[in-house]
């Protein structure tokens, strides 16, 4: 596989940096879990971060993309020591709707901060959508998984370390259990208003995105080798009007042969693991991905119902109070938990 890109060619990179050594299979035990975390703790990219930072790349510090880039060796997916234990649970909110839609997130025990602090907050927050969902009147499902790692097929544990390359694999999990509409929502956020409409979208159109249509400096938020062996695996040249993916909310419709076609292409990117280097690994392969011209059109709807809701997916508490967003229409609420 590597070989087909000339940019690892010509370097003589022959293996995914964020890779472990773990046997494939479909479930694990908590020694097994273990294993994970000590392989997990034994990696570390931070001098091919260095070495790849530039001077197009000032604007964010070092420091950030060795942060972002290293958040899949820095995560407690088990912490016996303190009976923290991985968990996956499935909610029925309300009456399940017609038992086709769901909401999930997925979010470590813990994370290992620069210094060895300790950050539990996405783990604290996750707890709080189910109740906010059932407040909000909310018919359908919501799968939960807190630790451990998704591994819908059996083969995905062993990218654990490929940074934020959960989401996907997560709503495939919920996929597995027989959800086509599927909404990722990221553990720091909670329901402002009942999501019902954003998957009446999803029954017309196979995705529910936000993107950011222009002055997408892409030369600052990756490094050039990534944007280069992006622009070899997809054909896609990442420049300025090259849409960018936002994945704090986002839904598709996994009964669509072209979403099946989109996560198919996303598993060879995952089992590169380079193209993952960027200060916004997910979305920039996301982007890189949607932006091909067969894909495109899925983030171009020219209806205006689209259009209103993609643009209230989320809010965050930066910039709205919490009843303010509700009022505005918005319908997840990004909190600020380092703050609390």
């Amino acid at each position: 596989m590597f070989s087909k890109y000339p940019i690892l060619s010509s370097n003589n990179i022959t293996q995914n940096p964020f890779i472990i050594n773990i046997e494939d299979k479909e479930e694990y035990s908590i020694e097994e879990y273990q294993k994970i975390q000590e392989e997990l703790e034994k990696k570390n990219v931070d001098s091919i971060v260095e070495s790849l930072y530039s001077h197009d790349n000032r604007f964010i510090d070092l420091s950030e993309f060795q942060r972002r880039i290293s958040r899949g060796f820095k995560q407690k997916i088990i912490d016996v020591s303190n009976n923290l234990l991985p968990t996956k649970n499935l909610y029925k909110i309300g009456n399940g709707g017609n038992g086709k839609n769901c909401i999930v997130s997925c979010t470590a025990l813990t994370q290992n901060q620069r210094g060895n602090e300790t950050d539990n907050s996405r783990h604290l927050a996750q707890k709080k959508i189910v109740s906010s969902l059932i407040e909000n009147g909310y018919n359908g499902y919501v799968y939960l998984i807190t630790g451990g790692f998704p591994n819908p097929s059996g083969v995905e544990i062993k990218y654990a370390g490929v940074p934020y390359c959960f989401k996907i694999f997560t709503m495939l999990e919920a996929h597995k259990k027989g959800f086509d509409k599927i909404i990722w929502v990221d553990a720091v956020c909670i329901a402002a208003n009942n999501p019902q409409p954003l998957f009446d979208i999803l029954y017309e159109q196979d995705t529910l995105i936000s993107s950011i249509n222009e002055d997408n400096n892409y030369k600052v938020m990756a490094f050039d080798k990534t944007v280069q062996l992006l622009n070899e695996v997809t054909g896609v040249a990442m420049h300025f009007d090259t849409y960018y993916i936002e994945t704090i909310v986002f839904g598709l419709n996994f009964a669509s042969t072209v979403i099946k076609n989109i996560v198919k292409e996303y598993y060879e990117m995952v089992e590169l693991g380079w193209p993952f280097f960027s200060v916004f690994p997910e979305e920039i392969v996301l982007s890189a991905l949607f932006n091909k011209p067969e894909y495109k059109i899925l983030l171009d709807s020219d209806k205006e119902k689209y259009k209103s809701n993609k643009s209230k997916l989320k809010i965050s508490e930066q910039r709205m109070s919490k009843e303010d967003a509700t009022k505005n229409g918005f319908y997840f609420y990004q909190i600020d938990y380092s703050k609390k």
